[in-house]
């Protein structure tokens, strides 16, 4: 049921595509972008995301002139109340059927009814249509966060943060979460790396799934500093110190001047020419590099040709006895020559190998 006490305004246009526009009866600055909107209109309640404010006024001369102080005090506010207005835009992203706002009415019993024999589904659902003119909108409560992102007592919710707002936890089904891919996007600075950390732990705490992190710039094991607020960040590997393995890349690796765990190192007689290609763009590799990795693999076989390559020499001559240059043995010049391979090309990836 709509709570009149908490009422910010009421529909006055809008579509699916072009979202809602709530015209203010409370002051703009109490809504913030962002915000989490109800509307009740009819037997449905629309949820939504307050996404701008447009100041406007009912004819340009009251927009551009002070014409309210003219008049007496009290009757400038009220010619300025009536002239001057903010709309709210509202994105409507969830719908609900609640049937009639009287619980105790033959119209609740009825619809209550027509729901039973009819196995109508009375979950949130995807918008499908809009709100009728003039319907109140207010801000959401605890309640209508609670019905969109789940209770404290459901099983498996994991708050990951409040509204904006009233503070109103926001929790994420973890179970469901860990069915499907998601992905976390903001411009920098907007906490990206605070909210994975955040959904990282809730599953660790929940024993919900295995996540295997690939940490680019070593922000999640162990503990940093905000830069923003110089304050310690706690790490998961320092929260869950008996369920977090850290794997450093490389001999003698450190994280955070930390040992980590485990060290992870690629033996030479693993890397094969296809691991190789899977790099042809970081590597601005020729078109040639194949027919020279084949060329590797048949002389020094699977196993060593990696070693054997890295060991040549690039411009390495010897001189003949007619005083003549020619590649000296041991040079990629030299493998490349016997091997009927272009000599500009071997080397050219000797280098970027």
């Amino acid at each position: 049921m709509t709570n009149s006490n908490n009422v910010i305004g009421e529909v006055v246009s809008g579509s699916l595509k072009d979202n809602l526009h709530i015209r203010l009866n409370v002051p703009s600055q109490e809504v913030q972008e962002g915000a989490f909107v109800v509307i009740e209109s009819g037997n449905w309640r629309f949820y939504g995301l307050a996404i701008d404010l447009r100041l406007g006024a009912i004819n340009q001369q009251f927009e551009d002139g002070r014409n309210w102080e003219r008049f007496p005090t009290h009757l400038g506010k009220i010619l300025r109340e009536a002239t001057l207005y903010t709309d709210l835009e509202i994105m409507p992203v969830l719908m609900q059927e609640r049937g009639p706002a009287n619980l105790d009415s033959d119209a609740y019993d009825q619809w209550e009814a027509e729901v039973q024999s009819s196995n109508r589904q009375l979950g949130v659902l995807p918008i499908k249509t809009i709100p009728s003119h003039h319907a109140k909108a207010r801000m959401a409560s605890a309640g209508d966060i609670a019905e969109i992102f789940g209770r404290a007592e459901d099983e498996g919710r994991f708050v990951i943060g409040e509204t904006r707002e009233q503070g109103h936890p926001v929790r994420i089904n973890l179970k469901e979460f860990i069915k499907r891919s998601a992905g976390i996007f903001g411009a920098t600075g907007t906490g990206k790396s605070f909210l994975t950390r955040i959904v990282l732990a809730g599953l660790m705490e929940h024993d919900a799934a295995s996540v295997l992190v690939l940490d680019m710039h070593n922000e999640y094991g162990f503990d940093d500093t905000a830069s923003d607020t110089n304050e310690r960040v706690v790490g998961l590997k320092t929260k869950f110190p008996a369920k977090s393995r850290v794997v450093g890349l490389g001999p003698g690796a450190q994280i955070r001047n930390r040992t980590p765990d485990y060290n992870l190192e690629i033996a030479m007689h693993d890397i094969t020419p296809s691991d190789v290609m899977l790099l042809a763009r970081e590597l601005n590799l020729r078109d040639t590099t194949p027919t020279t990795l084949d060329a590797l693999v048949k002389t020094f076989g699977v196993k060593s040709w990696f070693n054997e390559f890295r060991q040549m020499k690039v411009g390495a001559t010897i001189e003949t006895e007619d005083g003549k240059k020619i590649p000296a043995p041991g040079s990629v010049a030299h493998w490349a020559n016997g091997m009927g391979v272009n000599t500009m090309a071997a080397e050219g990836l000797h280098n970027k190998l």
